[in-house]
């Protein structure tokens, strides 16, 4: 599973929220997708609450919400988390891949970068699922 960051164009005339046609072409310039946990993580370091219903928000409050996290940040990398195995006798191991030092500062910064690229073909918001 994984958490997707996108940009959306608000159409005010139907109320619906709809990709920018550029996002079908380059993906991986549009889009950020991260796996749950660090999904959930950069969420929180936007100050979000991680629900995947929620609406898209408007891309200025989104390009606040990263600028300042980044501000945050600043001369504190977030730590390495080590790989480790939950394994209880009987059960489904489940693997925690764990992530290098600085990975969250990493991801903001892309997600900056995304949000520019997003702006610059008229996106107008910015959601996650």
């Amino acid at each position: 599973m994984t958490v997707c960051f996108t940009p959306y164009i608000h159409d005010q005339t139907r109320d619906v929220f709809l990709l920018p046609p550029e996002t079908r072409d380059d993906s991986e310039r549009f889009e950020l997708s991260l796996s749950n946990s660090n999904g959930i993580d950069i969420l929180l370091a936007l100050g979000l609450t991680p629900d995947p219903a929620s609406e898209p928000y408007p891309i200025t409050r989104i390009a606040d919400l990263v600028t300042a996290a980044l501000r945050r940040h600043l001369g504190n990398r977030s730590p390495e988390l080590v790989t480790c195995t939950d394994a209880p006798k009987g059960r489904l191991a489940i693997v925690y891949c764990g992530r290098r030092e600085g990975y969250i500062e990493d991801r903001l910064g892309k997600l900056a970068q995304l949000i520019q690229h997003s702006r610059a073909i008229g996106a107008t918001h910015f959601g996650w699922s």
